[in-house]
């Protein structure tokens, strides 16, 4: 499932950057008209306030059904919003994101499939008449609920709420041409991790307590200080379907700098009509202060989705 999901979309960026058509004895490529479909307008004075809103449903009912199948549902709520200001040199940039879902199978008990909280706020002043503005940046990123692995169910949970939590300061340089594409550059990077819930260092409850999260049992806070180079990219493939991509990479001066945080996210947001859509998420992400692998998670559902403000 997880590999069919992602050959479907690479299948659908790659089948839309490259397809080709004849008009006129001309090669006319559907990159073309994707380029003439980008927001390329520079960002306009005063503020843009912009959210998404969105209730996605996956279900699975059988009834005297020969080939077997076990009842289930999943809910996943998500909110989106956006609040920023371009006032002369002057740009403030504010993006909350909040996730949460779970899924019910018939003779289990619910699981998440989605948690969490992701906060940034930049401030950048313009350089000269360019696109390039010097910048700084703070981001906070936790969960709601609390967090357990499945695949141990004598285990108690190990994650909560701002266990672990991440602070990041950055300062440095962006490159923001418009609204769809913007590049960060923060070769001066202070990185938080804070463990506000002791618990997590006791999984098995058996009084003998592990690292978690790169800290020790007697801490609750892991300063890391390094660069970070992240980016966001939202494309129309086609009409009613945007993809909206972010990467992040943070490297540690202090100690292993080879050993880098890698995250990566995409929304594929497929419309129907003006409240409903059919979403595919896809979120990467590698640490080696938590599990040391490549970290993979995939959602797919159709729901509501009420839309606000300029997109």
């Amino acid at each position: 499932m997880r590999r069919s999901l992602l050959l479907m979309i690479a299948a659908l960026i790659s089948g839309t950057a490259t397809a080709q058509t004849v008009k006129g004895g001309k090669v006319n490529t559907e990159s073309a008209k994707l380029a003439n479909k980008l927001d390329t307008t520079q960002k306009q004075e005063g503020w843009t306030v912009r959210g998404t809103n969105t209730l996605l449903l996956n279900q699975a009912a059988f009834s005297n059904w020969i080939a077997g199948g076990i009842n289930a549902i999943a809910l996943t709520a998500r909110a989106d919003y956006e609040f920023n200001l371009k006032k002369g040199k002057n740009l403030w940039e504010n993006r909350i994101l909040g996730g949460y879902g779970l899924r019910s199978e018939e003779g289990s008990r619910a699981t998440k499939v989605e948690d969490i909280i992701d906060f940034t706020s930049k401030y950048g002043y313009q350089l000269g008449k360019s696109n390039w503005y010097s910048a700084a940046a703070l981001n906070l990123k936790t969960q709601f609920a609390k967090g357990y692995d499945y695949a141990k169910p004598a285990q108690s949970y190990i994650s909560n709420l701002f266990s672990p939590g991440y602070v990041t300061l950055g300062l440095g340089i962006d490159y923001i041409p418009n609204d769809n594409f913007n590049l960060s550059i923060h070769p001066l990077t202070s990185r938080f991790t804070i463990i506000a819930d002791k618990a997590v260092f006791d999984p098995d409850q058996d009084g003998i307590l592990t690292d978690a999260y790169g800290a020790k049992p007697t801490e609750s806070l892991v300063y890391q200080l390094g660069a970070y180079v992240g980016g966001r990219y939202k494309v129309k493939l086609m009409e009613n379907i945007l993809l909206d991509n972010r990467f992040g990479i943070f490297t540690n001066y202090l100690e292993k700098p080879q050993n880098m945080v890698l995250s990566y996210s995409a929304i594929l947001d497929m419309k129907v009509n003006k409240f409903i859509s059919t979403q595919i998420t896809a979120d990467l992400f590698y640490d080696d202060n938590q599990i040391g692998k490549l970290q993979l998670k995939e959602t797919l559902g159709v729901g509501l989705t009420y839309k606000f403000g300029r997109y």
